[in-house]
């Protein structure tokens, strides 16, 4: 019995080990319309609690999943939403 459940932990840990692998990095900037470069901006991945802020320059990077949607939020700012998928590998947006 403990040989079982055993190999069944393994296995869950092995599979659980393959879901994370695919996540990947994602970068970008925030930009305004003018080309400007907008610091702290929160930037959410929509669904979850994952998220992260941009630094002072306006950069960020986050590992996600394959496929997804950033939620992009400031003050004085209109939220944006942009979607990312596997052959996305920077984004480049702006907020109004």
């Amino acid at each position: 019995m403990r040989k079982i459940l055993f190999a069944n932990l393994v296995v869950i840990l092995i599979a659980t080990g393959n879901l994370m692998a695919q996540d990947r990095a994602l970068s970008g900037a925030v930009k305004v319309k003018n080309g400007q470069r907008l610091p702290c901006v929160n930037i959410l991945l929509k669904g979850t609690n994952r998220g992260t802020n941009s630094d002072g320059d306006g950069a960020f990077k986050r590992s996600v999943p394959v496929s997804g949607t950033f939620v992009f939020s400031s003050v004085c700012y209109e939220t944006k939403e942009v979607a990312f998928n596997s052959s996305t590998s920077q984004l480049k947006g702006f907020i109004h």
